[in-house]
């Protein structure tokens, strides 16, 4: 069992009702802290409050955070029955199909980077104005980025632009609100197991599905433990330590991006 590190503290995990998200909001909640998770898919949120109301103090809303609407409703919630927060994970996301731009359908790239960018920035920014009406602003957010933030034979043109823009948002976010208690940092993910890959049901883009899996394969690169990951979230989101990093960009990858170049 975790010692209580996080006590007193209120946290977000967007996405939190599965894969990583859910595995983060279960350290976090080992931890002491009354977790808030969002999720856009009612089963798994119902399924993950379930498993997970012993460990803890647990809530789970039901909202598709790419709207803005539908975020302010959220953090109203939040305000109304929490108070405040203090840690903000930024983990939703989703796959696109592996198409390169001339594949590319508008649609999916606007769904893409409406999930993993424009959702990203709105609670970030409903979570900010919470740290800041605080008497001494303590805030932290996390963002789940990826190596395709970095490179570009790492998924398809709309996941690739999403992540790269998600980085942009994160070294703006710590740069002006380092002197106002704000960090914020993003995990540079390697391949995982997790429920990202849903996308694919409705098809993928086989040509360059494989350029980025014959760039894996070359590189033997194994996939991160979604409980490996969840630790590390949690060591970087209390302590003195903690606070030695602000728009750190922390490749999980095992070692991927340092292959990559």
């Amino acid at each position: 069992m975790a010692q209580h590190v996080l006590a007193g503290k209120n946290a977000l995990v967007t996405g939190g009702a599965s894969g990583l998200g859910k595995a983060i909001a279960t350290k976090y909640l080992e931890a002491g802290a009354t977790v808030i998770i969002c999720d856009i898919n009612k089963e798994r949120i119902t399924q993950t409050m379930s498993e997970l109301s012993a460990k803890g103090t647990i809530k789970g809303y039901v909202y598709d955070i790419s709207n803005h609407e539908e975020v302010d409703q959220l953090f109203i919630k939040i305000s109304a029955e929490f108070g405040t927060l203090h840690i903000l994970v930024s983990n939703a996301g989703i796959m696109d199909r592996f198409d390169p731009a001339g594949d590319l359908d508008p649609a999916l790239w606007d769904r893409v980077i409406a999930v993993n960018l424009t959702a990203p920035f709105l609670v970030s920014r409903k979570a900010i104005q919470l740290f800041l009406a605080q008497e001494e602003p303590d805030g932290y957010i996390l963002n789940i980025a990826s190596m395709a933030g970095k490179v570009g034979l790492a998924a398809g043109a709309a996941y690739t632009a999403s992540k790269h823009g998600l980085v942009g948002l994160t070294k703006n976010t710590s740069s002006f609100y380092a002197d106002k208690g704000i960090r914020c940092n993003a995990f540079m993910m390697g391949a995982m197991n997790t429920n990202v890959t849903d996308a694919f049901r409705s098809g993928i883009n086989t040509d360059g599905y494989q350029k980025t899996r014959d760039v894996m394969q070359a590189l033997r690169v194994p996939l991160c433990g979604l409980d490996d990951v969840a630790d590390l979230a949690l060591e970087l989101s209390h302590g003195a330590r903690s606070k030695l990093l602000n728009g750190a960009l922390i490749h999980v990858d095992n070692g991927w991006g340092s292959m990559m170049g």
